[in-house]
This record gives C-alpha cells, sequence and structure tokens, in this order.
C-alpha cells in the first residue's frame, strides 16, 4: 500500500471516529431523557401486570392456538443484536406446532425485514416511523386499534427488557381479549364495579401495557446503540494508531532510501 492510500485511510478512519463518538453522544441524550420518561410510565406497566396477577390468576396460553404477536423493535439499525433477540423469540413462538397461523404485529421496521424471510405469511401489519422519537400513548394506542379486526384471545408483546446500562434480555407480556377477561370468575364477581367501567379500563391497561413496553425498548435500544458507537470508536482508533505506524515506518524508509541514494550519488560525482 503507498502512502497516499494509507494517508487517504488514516484520514477516512478519522471522519467515522468523529461520526461514531457523535453518535455516542446523541445516543447517550436520548437514553438519559428515555429514563426520565420511563420513571413516569414504569407505574402504569407495573401496575397493570399486578392487578392481572391479583384478579385474575389465569395462564391460558398454552391451550389458546393462534396468538396475536406484538415484536417491539424500531425502524434504526446501528444497535448490536437487540432487534435480532426479540425476532428469535418470536420466531420460536411461530415455530410452535398449535402457533402456525399466529399472527405478528411488527413494531418497527427491522423486525418486519427479519421476519419477511421466513414467516411472511404470519406478519399481520408494520407500525412504521418507530425509534426517531420516544414512543407516546397515542402511538401504542393506534397501533392496538388496528388489531381490532383481528380476532383473537390470547396477546404476547415481546420486547427488550433492561437490566442494568449496557446490559438487556428479551421478556414478554401476556394479555388477553377484553371480552375474554370479563368471563373470568375473579373479574366477573367485582360486582361493586359496572361491566362498562371495568370494560374501560382492561382496553385502557392493555395500551398501557403495549406503551410501556414501546417504551422499555427504547430505553434498551439507545442505551445498546451507545455502546456499540463506543466500541466502533475504539475499534476505529486502534485501526488508526496501526495505520499511522505502518505510515510512519513507510515514509521513514523512504526518506532513508533518498538519502542513501542522495548520498550515493554525491560520493560518486565528488570521485570523478
Amino acid at each position: 500500500m503507498s502512502l497516499r492510500a494509507i494517508q487517504k485511510r488514516i484520514q477516512s478512519y478519522g471522519n467515522i471516529n468523529k461520526i461514531t463518538s457523535s453518535l455516542k453522544l446523541v445516543s447517550a441524550a436520548k437514553l438519559a431523557k428515555t429514563e426520565r420518561l420511563l420513571k413516569d410510565v414504569r407505574p402504569f406497566g407495573h401496575g397493570t401486570l399486578s392487578f392481572y396477577k391479583h384478579y385474575t390468576h389465569i395462564n391460558m396460553l398454552d391451550r389458546i392456538e393462534n396468538h396475536l404477536i406484538f415484536a417491539i423493535t424500531s425502524d434504526r439499525g446501528l444497535c448490536g443484536g437487540i432487534h435480532t433477540n426479540v425476532v428469535n423469540k418470536v420466531k420460536q413462538e411461530l415455530d410452535r406446532p398449535d402457533q402456525k397461523l399466529a399472527k405478528v404485529v411488527c413494531v418497527g421496521q427491522k423486525s418486519e425485514e427479519l421476519l419477511a424471510k421466513s414467516h411472511k405469511s404470519n406478519i399481520l401489519f408494520t407500525a412504521f416511523k418507530i425509534g426517531k422519537d420516544n414512543p407516546t400513548f397515542l402511538d401504542a394506542s393506534k397501533i392496538f386499534n388496528e388489531c381490532n379486526y383481528a380476532e383473537f384471545i390470547a396477546c404476547q408483546i415481546y420486547y427488550n427488557h433492561i437490566i442494568t446500562r449496557g446490559t438487556s434480555e428479551v421478556d414478554w407480556i401476556s394479555i388477553y381479549n377484553t371480552d375474554f377477561l370479563l368471563t373470568v370468575a375473579h373479574i366477573a364477581g367485582l360486582e361493586e364495579v359496572e361491566e362498562e367501567n371495568m370494560r374501560s379500563y382492561i382496553e385502557f391497561s392493555t395500551v398501557s401495557l403495549l406503551f410501556f413496553a414501546m417504551l422499555e425498548n427504547t430505553l434498551c435500544e439507545h442505551s445498546a446503540r451507545m455502546i456499540s458507537m463506543d466500541a466502533a470508536s475504539k475499534n476505529v482508533k486502534s485501526l488508526n494508531e496501526k495505520l499511522s505506524l505502518e505510515y510512519n515506518r513507510k515514509r521513514q524508509f523512504k526518506i532513508t532510501s533518498d538519502l542513501i541514494d542522495i548520498v550515493s550519488g554525491s560520493q560518486v560525482v565528488t570521485a570523478k
């Protein structure tokens, strides 16, 4: 490789380092913003889950065929394998013998791209423009309203759940059709609550869980992207150092060779 080629590559790596460092700072700022928002939203998700555990005491997933599945991802990449992890869990569910006709709602383009290769017929629809900004309750409500024409009893929401900064795992939430929940003995026995009010609460809590899962996944995405960009910056710096060393060695070799030629020529001229 010539000195000019090495010099251009060093300059290119420097530009890449500027981009990855900027993306890291942007992700860190978005991560802090999402953490503040999720702190206010977590009670809605945890409260609804506590309600289900306390009043329903049901786990019908293994006895209900053809679930409706939400694959929570986004339209954006550069964040490691968190989208792939969610899709792999969804694929495991779809590969079950009793879930061959299950339908998947892809929240984000990444899940559609990964699922379309092997389970295109199972995709119900895809929600785009996810990931640029933090999701809102209205976004979750619109996505869930689109599922009204799909008849389902059980539904699963697969998303990334953060453990610590930089580490996350795929988690899932099971929810059920409103009419089905109203027939559960523990809920039907709440005579002091009118059916219409209970129906409204169940619908609100279902959207709250979807909103909670979307926001939790967004937090994991920002954290993973920040770490990925940091790793990319370190790799670029390492490559840049190696190329700089090679450049200096070749440059020194060329200078030494030119000096030897000049001295040799000078000696020949002097001898004559």
